[in-house]
């Protein structure tokens, strides 16, 4: 189904982009369509009467005759639609078209028996009502009076004997009605076709205004969709101009921080003091991790959030090139549920696991030929990460009170912990193992844990 738009001009609907001319032509085109089917309805519906023996061959072929002068007027009709250039034609030619039709029915109603079946003046009834819908209201009561002045004369011709009469069921008993008689069934019938065009005049008013209503109401509301869309589409503009300058922050930030970084380690190189250089270092690691979570978010599609499994892989990987595990037989070993983090949280953890991964590999292998294993886990379950950094080294020293710890490291975790709003616990069997419980957002559970 093809619906078009349409609008209202001078109390008439027209198609968006419909001219004067292709209205005058859609109407009569649907008008033919109509007076065609109407009257070749008229015509089959006339064939069993006429094998019945209600109509004679005479009167058969006379209703043929009206039924196709209908249908064939249809192509001049058409041809002068086309050629319709102002309103005044476009008057003339849908008068003319009336008369015409008026004129077919008549004569269809003459050979059906005249005044015999005034019944059939619903013929005209149904024109009026057509013309009521599809043309302006001035037309209504103009079609009733061509109408009532048709089937009248039609009337006066035969009471006259100027047309032959065609009696059904034996005509009427005593002779043709008298004048009188016939004047008083005529008037009922004029009034008749003048009340049918007064209701008609009142739908059709009532069915315009609602279809002025509605299309005021389908161009109100095609205004605030484009409105609308207008908006969006700049909603999405600034959305767009939002993610490029938050990934221009991220990425500016991450070359700062590597720039510093890069700086630390440059400064470590040069410095001869064993102590200065270790602390230069260790500020070299925790810019690089802040560096990284910049770096993920500038990567990836989500500004608002980063997957916490790549980040700590990347981490673990920087970690074990920075302490030099390729020659080693210490395995580092991420496995990680689906999570992500925002951009505080994730700077936060990737701190907390420098630090203890940098620990672990300074102090749990004092030797690296030893085989031994870092794991590196998070859990996420109920709103809640457990982040576990373990390994099966050394271990503490049984006097040893994290807790208390002088080194600015576990002080940062300790801090770090405590911003997250988490709790931070120590095991000290087969080696060590710090668990860190935070909020966190739980991610889908469709996505397969990651491993490393």
């Amino acid at each position: 189904m093809i619906v078009q738009d349409a609008y209202m001009q001078d109390g008439e609907s027209y198609f968006v982009g419909e001219s004067l001319k292709d209205k005058v032509y859609r109407r009569h085109r649907e008008g033919a369509l109509v007076r065609s089917g109407a009257s070749l309805l008229m015509w089959i519906s006339a064939i069993p009467a006429l094998k019945v023996g209600i109509l004679d061959g005479v009167q058969f072929r006379g209703i043929t005759l009206a039924v196709a002068f209908l249908v064939a007027m249809n192509i001049p009709l058409l041809w002068f639609a086309r050629l319709c250039r102002s309103r005044l034609a476009y008057e003339c030619l849908s008068i003319a078209a009336h008369a015409a039709e008026i004129l077919g029915y008549t004569a269809i109603i003459h050979f059906a028996g005249g005044l015999e079946t005034p019944h059939l003046t619903g013929i005209y009834c149904g024109i009026i009502v057509y013309v009521g819908v599809v043309a302006p209201r001035r037309h209504l009561f103009l079609v009733a009076g061509m109408s009532a002045l048709a089937f009248i004369l039609l009337v006066v011709l035969e009471r006259n004997e100027v047309l032959p009469t065609y009696p059904l069921f034996g005509g009427f008993q005593g002779g043709y009605p008298s004048w009188a008689a016939v004047t008083v069934v005529l008037g009922i019938y004029a009034a008749l076709l003048f009340v049918v065009a007064s209701i008609s005049a009142h739908s059709s008013g009532l069915l315009r205004k609602s279809r002025e209503r509605l299309m005021l109401q389908t161009e109100q509301l095609q205004r605030e969709i484009e409105a609308r869309n207008k908006t969006e589409a700049k909603l999405r503009l600034l959305v767009d101009e939002k993610e490029i300058l938050v990934k221009e922050v991220h990425h500016r930030v991450k070359n700062n921080l590597q720039v510093i970084s890069s700086l630390l380690k440059l400064q470590a190189e040069s410095t001869p003091d064993d102590r200065t250089r270790t602390a230069l270092l260790t500020s070299h690691g925790r810019v690089s991790a802040m560096s990284m979570v910049h770096e993920m978010f500038y990567q990836s599609g989500d500004l608002q959030r980063v997957e916490l499994g790549p980040f700590l892989r990347s981490l673990s990987s920087y970690l074990g090139s920075a302490y030099d595990l390729e020659g080693s037989s210490v395995e580092v070993r991420v496995v990680t549920d689906p999570a992500k983090a925002t951009l505080d949280t994730a700077i936060r953890v990737g701190l907390v696991v420098n630090e203890l991964v940098s620990n672990a590999l300074k102090h749990a292998f004092p030797e690296r030929n030893t085989p031994g294993l870092l794991q590196i886990l998070l859990k996420v379950d109920s709103g809640f990460g457990e982040l576990t950094v373990a390994d099966n080294g050394c271990g503490l020293p049984e006097s040893f009170d994290w807790t208390k710890a002088e080194s600015l490291g576990l002080k940062l975790v300790h801090n770090l912990a405590r911003q997250l709003g988490g709790d931070l616990r120590v095991e000290t069997t087969g080696g060590t193992a710090f668990h860190l419980r935070f909020p966190i957002a739980e991610a889908s559970e469709e996505t397969p844990p990651h491993s490393a």
